[in-house]
Protein backbone atom coordinates (compact mmCIF):
# COMPACT_ATOMS: atom_id res chain seq x y z
CA UNK A 1 0.00 0.00 0.00
CA UNK A 2 2.62 2.20 0.86
CA UNK A 3 4.81 1.57 -3.15
CA UNK A 4 1.38 2.75 -4.01
CA UNK A 5 0.99 6.18 -2.47
CA UNK A 6 4.70 6.85 -3.54
CA UNK A 7 3.68 6.18 -6.92
CA UNK A 8 0.94 9.16 -6.22
CA UNK A 9 3.77 11.58 -5.69
CA UNK A 10 4.60 14.20 -8.40
CA UNK A 11 6.45 17.43 -8.91
CA UNK A 12 4.73 20.91 -8.38
CA UNK A 13 6.38 24.68 -8.08
CA UNK A 14 5.15 26.85 -5.80
CA UNK A 15 5.70 30.69 -5.77
CA UNK A 16 6.59 31.97 -2.23
CA UNK A 17 6.55 35.82 -1.50
CA UNK A 18 8.46 36.87 1.10
CA UNK A 19 8.85 40.72 2.65
CA UNK A 20 12.26 42.26 3.97
CA UNK A 21 11.69 44.40 6.51
CA UNK A 22 14.73 46.93 7.10
CA UNK A 23 14.73 48.78 10.83
CA UNK A 24 17.81 50.84 12.01
CA UNK A 25 20.10 54.01 10.57
CA UNK A 26 22.56 52.92 8.37
CA UNK A 27 26.32 53.37 9.29
CA UNK A 28 27.35 56.65 7.41
CA UNK A 29 30.61 55.54 6.64
CA UNK A 30 29.04 52.89 4.82
CA UNK A 31 26.63 54.81 2.69
CA UNK A 32 27.86 54.92 -1.09
CA UNK A 33 26.32 55.56 -4.45
CA UNK A 34 24.09 52.27 -3.75
CA UNK A 35 22.44 53.70 -0.83
CA UNK A 36 18.92 54.25 -0.72
CA UNK A 37 16.09 53.47 1.99
CA UNK A 38 12.98 54.74 -0.37
CA UNK A 39 11.56 51.55 -1.17
CA UNK A 40 10.08 48.42 0.18
CA UNK A 41 11.71 45.15 -0.92
CA UNK A 42 9.53 41.35 -2.16
CA UNK A 43 11.46 38.89 -2.67
CA UNK A 44 9.41 36.30 -5.06
CA UNK A 45 10.99 32.72 -5.13
CA UNK A 46 9.32 29.73 -6.54
CA UNK A 47 10.45 26.38 -5.40
CA UNK A 48 10.29 22.86 -6.12
CA UNK A 49 8.40 20.14 -4.12
CA UNK A 50 7.12 16.52 -4.33
CA UNK A 51 4.19 16.15 -3.15
CA UNK A 52 0.61 14.46 -3.43
CA UNK A 53 -1.09 16.81 -4.74
CA UNK A 54 -2.06 20.72 -4.74
CA UNK A 55 -2.79 21.37 -1.03
CA UNK A 56 0.09 19.04 0.12
CA UNK A 57 2.47 20.94 -2.17
CA UNK A 58 1.74 24.45 -0.87
CA UNK A 59 1.95 22.69 2.78
CA UNK A 60 5.35 21.59 2.24
CA UNK A 61 6.73 24.91 0.62
CA UNK A 62 4.91 27.14 3.37
CA UNK A 63 6.91 25.09 5.89
CA UNK A 64 10.07 24.91 3.83
CA UNK A 65 9.32 28.99 3.86
CA UNK A 66 8.89 29.78 7.51
CA UNK A 67 12.11 27.85 7.97
CA UNK A 68 13.75 30.52 6.00
CA UNK A 69 12.67 33.43 8.25
CA UNK A 70 15.75 35.08 9.06
CA UNK A 71 17.64 38.10 9.56
CA UNK A 72 21.07 39.32 8.44
CA UNK A 73 22.94 43.03 9.26
CA UNK A 74 23.02 44.36 5.41
CA UNK A 75 25.84 46.27 4.08
CA UNK A 76 25.09 49.32 5.47
CA UNK A 77 24.53 48.04 9.13
CA UNK A 78 21.01 47.55 8.39
CA UNK A 79 19.04 44.82 10.54
CA UNK A 80 16.88 43.40 7.37
CA UNK A 81 14.52 40.50 8.74
CA UNK A 82 13.08 38.23 5.99
CA UNK A 83 9.40 37.41 6.69
CA UNK A 84 7.58 34.63 4.40
CA UNK A 85 4.09 36.07 3.48
CA UNK A 86 2.36 33.69 1.05
CA UNK A 87 2.17 30.77 -1.36
CA UNK A 88 0.59 32.63 -4.22
CA UNK A 89 0.90 30.15 -6.72
CA UNK A 90 1.31 25.79 -7.23
CA UNK A 91 2.14 24.48 -10.55
CA UNK A 92 2.06 20.70 -11.52
CA UNK A 93 5.19 19.75 -13.77
CA UNK A 94 3.61 17.29 -16.40
CA UNK A 95 7.17 16.03 -17.14
CA UNK A 96 7.77 12.62 -14.71
CA UNK A 97 11.03 13.18 -14.87
CA UNK A 98 12.76 16.41 -14.03
CA UNK A 99 16.04 17.13 -16.48
CA UNK A 100 17.14 20.54 -18.12
CA UNK A 101 14.64 22.48 -20.14
CA UNK A 102 11.81 20.90 -17.72
CA UNK A 103 9.10 24.09 -17.71
CA UNK A 104 8.74 24.50 -13.04
CA UNK A 105 6.48 27.53 -13.96
CA UNK A 106 4.24 29.40 -16.11
CA UNK A 107 1.04 32.06 -15.61
CA UNK A 108 -1.28 33.82 -17.82
CA UNK A 109 -1.60 37.86 -17.76
CA UNK A 110 -4.47 39.36 -18.88
CA UNK A 111 -3.83 42.68 -20.13
CA UNK A 112 -5.41 45.95 -22.08
CA UNK A 113 -5.25 44.99 -26.12
CA UNK A 114 -3.65 48.27 -27.04
CA UNK A 115 -0.73 47.75 -24.37
CA UNK A 116 2.91 47.58 -26.09
CA UNK A 117 5.48 44.96 -25.34
CA UNK A 118 7.68 47.26 -23.50
CA UNK A 119 4.60 48.62 -21.00
CA UNK A 120 3.57 45.02 -20.59
CA UNK A 121 7.21 44.41 -19.56
CA UNK A 122 7.85 47.39 -17.52
CA UNK A 123 4.48 46.92 -15.40
CA UNK A 124 4.96 42.77 -14.81
CA UNK A 125 8.66 42.78 -15.12
CA UNK A 126 10.05 45.74 -14.01
CA UNK A 127 14.37 45.32 -14.11
CA UNK A 128 14.85 48.12 -11.97
CA UNK A 129 13.44 51.44 -10.73
CA UNK A 130 14.72 54.26 -12.56
CA UNK A 131 14.92 58.32 -11.60
CA UNK A 132 16.20 60.64 -14.18
CA UNK A 133 18.52 58.54 -16.18
CA UNK A 134 20.68 56.84 -13.40
CA UNK A 135 19.96 53.20 -12.79
CA UNK A 136 19.29 52.36 -9.22
CA UNK A 137 22.01 49.76 -8.42
CA UNK A 138 20.76 48.41 -5.31
CA UNK A 139 17.68 47.01 -7.13
CA UNK A 140 19.15 45.65 -10.42
CA UNK A 141 17.94 42.25 -10.57
CA UNK A 142 19.34 39.52 -12.36
CA UNK A 143 18.78 38.89 -16.29
CA UNK A 144 20.26 38.98 -19.35
CA UNK A 145 19.86 42.56 -19.78
CA UNK A 146 20.59 43.99 -16.81
CA UNK A 147 23.96 41.39 -15.98
CA UNK A 148 25.60 43.20 -18.46
CA UNK A 149 28.77 45.20 -16.91
CA UNK A 150 28.00 48.77 -16.64
CA UNK A 151 30.70 51.12 -17.51
CA UNK A 152 31.59 53.72 -15.44
CA UNK A 153 29.65 56.10 -17.58
CA UNK A 154 26.40 54.13 -15.79
CA UNK A 155 25.23 53.13 -19.19
CA UNK A 156 24.75 49.24 -19.96
CA UNK A 157 27.27 47.98 -22.36
CA UNK A 158 26.16 46.41 -25.46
Amino acid sequence: MAKHKLNTWKWYSVKLIFENIITGDPEPETIDKNYTNKYKIYEESIVLVKAQSFDHAYKIAESRAKKYEDGYINPYGELVNVKFLEAIDCFLIFDETITSETELYWRTLRVDKNMDNEDFLDMYYPDTIRYQSNIDYDFVLRNSKYNKIIDSDDKLQD
